[in-house]
């Protein structure tokens, strides 16, 4: 019998090496949509706008579909798709393309635009349902056909509107130019793509777009470039009353410093009316319930300060807005952004019925002069420190300089940073000074200084408590006539002949010099910290 000779058998038939090869499209496909979800995942977690983060990711989820059905298809991972719901999602992903370019070209005006944007959507269902009856397939979606049409429309409205942003906005044209650049990646790798492997005799892409990791590249990059400020503390959603400042406008206060703005700021805050402040560098803690957002350097400051007054509006309407630092922000973005910036925050307090104080400080006289062509409601408010030393100078003469500095050393204040909020403190510490000299100068002197005393104190505490329209009608101490009493007159002489004045002064002097260290360091902890 016989044996069969030992000896390496041949393996058994199995598949090579390295897997079923995928057809380079379906690779390209693939590869994309890994690109999509990272771009996905960065614009959800980096954003800070939740209606444009859900339109990008709406959009974003269509054009994934699409590839995955493609690629699934293609390689015969399953079984073929409905052909009506993935034209469907076709369908879908170019209308949404079309409302995340709106929403990221007119940001502050959309969300109230909301229902108009999303008519782009109504075609949707309805050339869907006449799909069937029409012949129409994802394959044959660029076809000259109604559906060829709409797809068209939808990149074309985006398309548009990115070119006349860059040709008409100075703010948004560095963006306006990028969103064209992902509109034109979406048209070649989609309907032109389609066309070039038609004539070459290859199948096309039946719904995927080759293209769609550029498009939304581009996108997400504006998107993240114009994000709002971060805003603390966050404001309540939903509508509230109307404050003291009226709404529905924007208000220039022309003043030296910005303390009548944040004083009304304050004001309205405390009145539980929802208040953001945008300035350079905010508070180290929250005072009077404000929220505050910190402009970042950059040259879209402007643009992320206008998304940011947007947010805040729209989330609160019928809330107020106080931009702080506009010189700073014509350094950071030039003075034509920031001039587009401040009509377009116009147009939304008048849309949100709200209130945007804008506060021109610091501006040159080339960037006033085209402030004043805007033509803004504006305010022209004194500074208090100015009327404050006024006012003691009807009681007092030349020497409320020398009273009013003695203060600000005690409470660790420039004189140019003195506001009507230190009235009550100054008033205090004139009391003490005058209480000192009791029982130095004579009784008709030390009567004399009391009724000066009380006169100024009656006139400083009507001048703090005015509102700051009242204040804006001119009405201020600085530029009325001194006209003084002639019982205080008399009064007035008796003690200029002596020395009751200088020792009024070198009283305020003591009062500091006699305070503690701890009591003076609080007082400053208490101005500089609330």
């Amino acid at each position: 019998m016989a044996v069969a000779p030992l000896g390496r058998r041949h393996p058994p038939p199995r598949p090579t090496d390295g897997g079923i090869p995928l057809n380079p499209l379906s690779l390209i496909v693939l590869l994309g949509s890994a690109g999509d979800a990272w771009i996905l995942a960065l614009v959800a977690i980096r954003g800070r706008r939740r209606w444009l983060q859900a339109t990008f990711a709406a959009c974003t989820l269509a054009f994934l579909i699409n590839g995955a059905a493609f690629v699934g298809t293609t390689e015969g991972l399953w079984s073929q798709t409905p052909e009506d719901v993935l034209l469907g999602i076709l369908l879908l992903s170019h209308a949404l393309t079309a409302i995340l370019v709106l929403g990221l070209i007119h940001g502050e005006a959309l969300p109230r635009k909301r229902a108009a944007a999303f008519l782009l959507l109504v075609p949707v269902p309805v050339l869907t349902f006449l799909a069937p009856s029409q012949g129409w397939t994802a394959a044959t979606a660029f076809d000259e056909t109604v559906l060829g049409g709409f797809l068209v429309l939808c990149f074309g409205i985006a398309l548009a509107e990115a070119i006349y942003a860059r040709s008409a906005s100075p703010m948004f044209a560095p963006h306006a130019f990028w969103i064209a650049v992902g509109m034109v990646a979406l048209i070649i790798g989609g309907p032109v793509y389609t066309y070039e492997l038609l004539i070459l005799g290859l199948a096309p892409l039946a719904g995927a777009n080759v293209a769609v990791p550029v498009g939304l590249a581009c996108f997400a990059r504006v998107a993240l470039q114009t994000r709002p400020f971060p805003v603390r503390p966050k404001v309540a959603r939903g509508r509230t009353t109307a404050g003291t400042v009226r709404s529905a406008d924007a208000i220039l206060f022309d003043e030296a410093r910005p303390k009548y703005a944040l004083r009304v700021a304050h004001e309205e805050a405390q009145a539980n009316r929802p208040t953001l402040i945008v300035k350079r560098r905010p508070p180290p803690i929250t005072m009077s319930g404000a929220s505050f957002a910190a402009i970042e350097g950059g040259r879209h400051a402007a643009e992320r300060t206008l998304t940011t007054a947007s947010d805040f509006l729209t989330t609160a309407p019928g809330g107020l807005v106080v931009l702080e630092d506009l010189a700073d922000l014509s350094a950071l973005s030039g003075w034509r952004s920031v001039r587009e910036a401040l009509v377009r925050l116009r147009h939304l307090a008048r849309g949100t019925a709200s209130t945007a104080i804008v506060c021109p400080s610091r501006l040159t006289e080339s960037e006033r002069k085209s402030l004043a062509d805007l033509a803004f409601a504006t305010w022209t408010l004194p500074d208090p420190a100015t009327e404050i030393v006024a006012i003691l100078g009807q009681s007092f003469g030349s020497g409320a300089g020398r009273l009013v500095d003695s203060f600000c050393r005690g409470h660790g204040l420039r004189r140019d940073e003195l506001t009507t909020d230190h009235v009550p403190a100054l008033l205090a510490f004139l009391s003490r000074a005058l209480g000192d000299l009791t029982g130095v100068v004579s009784d008709a002197a030390a009567h004399g200084l009391r009724v000066q005393f009380e006169a100024a104190g009656s006139v400083l505490r009507s001048f703090a408590s005015q509102r700051a329209e009242e204040v804006a009608r001119g009405k201020w101490p600085s530029r009325k006539a001194i006209q003084e009493e002639t019982d205080l007159l008399v009064t007035a002489k008796e003690y200029w002949k002596g020395r009751e004045m200088e020792e009024l002064f070198a009283a305020a002097d003591a009062v500091l010099e006699r305070e503690p260290l701890y009591e003076r360091a609080r007082v400053v902890f208490v101005e500089q910290l609330g």
